[in-house]
C-alpha cells in the first residue's frame, strides 16, 4: 500500500505565515555551530523549505544577544470539528526543537525547555524526534516539562558493517528475495515518474495523498540535484519490453543515516489488462537500498515501523539486526481530548463512522507476505 493516505475527515490547511519572518531564511540557515551537517535531511533548511510549501508554517525562537540560538517549528492545521493541530511539515517525518551547538550543556537545555513553553496551549501538538541526538535526553525533559506526554516508536537500521540481507536470510524468505532478484529489473527513475505512479497508485486504491504530492516531487527533483545529492529514487519491473512498474521507493539521506521515505507498488487487483506485479518486488528495492547506504557508508532505517505488518516485515522476514525507539511527544487540548473519547466511544459501537484523521503520515508500507 502506499504510505501517505487520507481518511474521510478532510484538514483545512490554511495558506498563512504566523510566526515566520518570511523575509529572513529559515531558522536553520543561521543557527551557528557545527550543528547544521549533523540535522536529519528532514529538518535541513531546504527540505523544510520545500516541504512546508504554502501551509500555515509557524516557527518559535529562543534570542541569546541579538543572535538566534534555538528554533521550533511546526505546521498548524484544523479538522473540521475545529480542533488544531500542530506537527512538522507533513513530508518531514522527523522534527522537534533545533539549538545551537555554541552554548554550553547547561545553557542548551535551558534553550530547550524555553522553546517548548512557547508552544501555544490552543493547540494539539505531535513531534517525533530521533532519541539517537546527544541533546535527546535535554529535549525529553523539555517536553515532559511542559506536560508531553512521551511515547516510542520503533525504527530498524541496518549497520554499514552488519551482514546483508541475503547473507542473513535463509530458507523461504532468502527464495523469495533470491527469485525477485533474477525475475526483475531495478532502474533509477526520476520525480515525475515517481509521483505519476504514487498517484496512479493511490487512485487505482480509492484513496488520496494527504499533503501535496507537489511538494514530495518538488522535495525528489531538489534532492537529486548536484553534486552531493541526497535522494535516489529506484523501481522494479519485469525483465521484459514494455513491463510497467511493479513498485517503487524514494529514499532521502544525511551524513549519518539512509531513510526509506516513501514507498508505492501496483495493486494486484488492478483490472486494466496488466499482468499481476511481483509479489516481492518490494523487498527487491528495500534490499537495494541497503546495499546503496553501505555503499555510502551509512545507516539504513526503515524511518518507522508503526503497524504490526511492517514490524513483521523488517523484524521477522528481512531479519533487520538492530531496533531503534523513536521519542513521540504529544499533547492534546482539552477539546481534542473530548473528541478522541468521542471516538473510540462511537467506534466501539460503529466501527467506521469517525475514523481517525492521520495529518503526519499512515506508516502504510511495503506488503509484508
Amino acid at each position: 500500500m502506499d504510505r501517505f493516505v487520507k481518511s474521510s475527515i478532510p484538514v483545512v490547511i490554511s495558506s498563512s505565515v504566523v510566526l515566520t519572518d518570511r523575509a529572513r531564511p529559515p531558522v536553520r540557515q543561521y543557527l551557528s555551530g557545527p550543528r547544521q551537517a549533523d540535522l536529519p535531511v528532514f529538518q535541513q533548511p531546504w527540505w523544510l523549505e520545500i516541504a512546508k510549501g504554502d501551509t500555515d508554517y509557524r516557527e518559535v525562537k529562543v534570542q541569546r544577544d541579538g543572535e538566534i540560538v534555538g528554533s521550533l517549528g511546526f505546521v498548524v492545521v484544523t479538522n473540521k470539528f475545529g480542533n488544531k493541530l500542530g506537527f512538522p511539515p507533513i513530508w518531514s517525518h522527523l522534527g522537534g526543537p533545533v539549538v545551537s551547538q555554541a552554548p554550553g550543556i547547561e545553557e542548551r537545555a535551558e534553550v530547550f525547555r524555553q522553546l517548548i513553553a512557547q508552544l501555544p496551549g490552543n493547540i494539539s501538538f505531535k513531534f517525533v524526534c530521533g532519541s539517537d541526538s546527544e541533546d535527546a535526553d535535554f529535549i525529553r525533559q523539555a517536553f515532559q516539562a511542559a506536560r508531553f506526554k512521551c511515547s516510542a516508536e520503533t525504527t530498524y537500521l541496518q549497520h554499514p558493517y552488519d551482514k546483508g540481507i541475503l547473507e542473513r536470510l535463509c530458507g523461504e524468505s532468502k527464495r523469495q528475495v533470491v527469485s525477485a532478484r533474477r525475475q526483475l529489473e531495478v532502474l533509477d527513475i526520476g520525480a515525475d515518474e515517481f509521483i505519476a505512479f504514487y498517484g496512479a497508485n493511490l487512485t487505482a486504491a480509492g484513496k488520496q495523498s494527504y499533503a501535496s504530492l507537489q511538494s514530495a516531487r518538488s522535495l525528489i527533483a531538489r534532492g537529486r540535484k548536484g553534486d552531493a545529492p541526497q535522494m535516489r529514487v529506484i523501481a522494479a519491473k519485469q525483465k521484459r519490453r514494455g513491463a510497467a512498474l511493479d513498485a517503487a521507493i524514494a529514499y532521502a539521506w544525511d551524513n549519518k543515516r539512509y531513510y526509506l521515505w516513501m514507498t508505492t507498488h501496483r495493486s494486484s487487483s488492478r483490472e486494466d489488462g496488466q499482468e499481476k506485479p511481483h509479489l516481492h518486488a518490494g523487498k527487491l528495492l528495500v534490499l537495494e537500498g541497503t546495499e546503496d547506504a553501505r555503499r555510502r557508508g551509512l545507516i539504513f532505517d526503515v524511518d518507522g515501523a508503526a503497524t504490526e505488518g511492517n514490524q513483521t516485515l523488517y523484524r521477522d522476514r528481512l531479519k533487520f539486526p538492530h531496533a531503534e525507539s523513536r521519542d513521540v511527544f504529544i499533547r492534546d487540548t482539552r477539546l481534542h481530548k473530548i473528541y478522541k473519547q468521542l471516538r473510540l466511544r462511537l467506534g466501539a459501537v460503529w466501527p467506521g463512522v469517525l475514523p481517525v484523521a492521520r495529518p503526519d503520515k499512515s506508516h502504510v508500507r511495503i506488503r509484508a507476505c
